[in-house]
């Protein structure tokens, strides 16, 4: 583990950073970036934040970690989630951790998100439902400021203030808001499940193989071929397309 004073980092050596008015705590993933990294020193955490996040955004969530005992960790990718929190007991501070590769506004509503939880564990400390009343008032509380702050691109003011109205569990749930954060990531060669037709197969990078079936509510029912299972699949969900094989029309 490295001291700094109050912080350095890089994209590629942040693996965890608890910062407080005194001093921030990086841990280095594996030991031989610890040189590497130590060459940053004179970073702060809204510097390093920069990296992340749409600009002008990185200073005001600086401070909330300077104001809040609470540990982030820039994580890997995780194809199951884009960021959490975890409260890790009474001894150590809980631990909000967020995907590294998620584009500056997938990053910063993430963010916002489990910044809420922290604040709600932090004031109640007991058990309340996850995304319950409280939980969305803290959102909105947080959130509601970022919308003010300049050059942040208007249609995404627009879209995060409605959803702000009643925030989702996941802001993948809400499918005007995944579609316009999904137009920020960079431009790749990807199919989204609701760009096939139904009874079409279509695969995942770990290798099972699907059938696209009836869309319930706000996911689409698919069989894995591999096990026969029922799986939901959101609409957002990124595929390979292997056409129709099932001679349904």
């Amino acid at each position: 583990m490295l001291h700094v004073q109050p912080l350095l980092t890089s994209r590629t050596n942040i693996r965890a950073v608890n910062v407080s008015a005194i001093a921030a705590v990086i841990n280095m993933m594996p030991a031989q970036k610890v040189c590497s990294a130590t060459m940053n020193k004179n970073r702060t955490l809204g510097q390093a934040l920069e990296d992340f996040l749409p600009h002008g955004c990185a200073g005001p969530i600086s401070e909330w970690f300077g104001q809040n005992h609470v540990i982030l960790r820039i994580s890997r990718s995780r194809r199951s989630k884009l960021g959490d929190f975890r409260n890790r007991g009474a001894v150590v501070p809980p631990v909000i951790s967020i995907n590294h590769d998620l584009n500056p506004y997938s990053f910063l509503v993430t963010m916002l998100h489990e910044m809420a939880h922290a604040e709600i564990f932090l004031k109640y400390k007991k058990r309340l439902l996850p995304h319950g009343s409280e939980w969305k008032a803290a959102y909105r509380r947080i959130s509601l400021p970022f919308l003010t702050i300049e050059n942040l691109d208007e249609k995404f003011i627009q879209v995060f203030g409605h959803y702000l109205n009643n925030p989702a569990a996941s802001s993948m749930a809400n499918q005007p808001l995944a579609t316009l954060l999904k137009s920020f990531d960079e431009s790749k060669d990807v199919t989204l499940i609701t760009e096939i037709p139904e009874y079409s197969h279509f695969s995942l990078p770990d290798g099972r193989v699907f059938i696209k079936g009836p869309k319930l509510r706000k996911r689409f029912r698919c069989e894995c071929l591999n096990n026969k299972r029922i799986y939901l699949f959101s609409p957002m969900a990124e595929i390979n397309p292997l056409g129709d094989l099932s001679g349904n029309p």
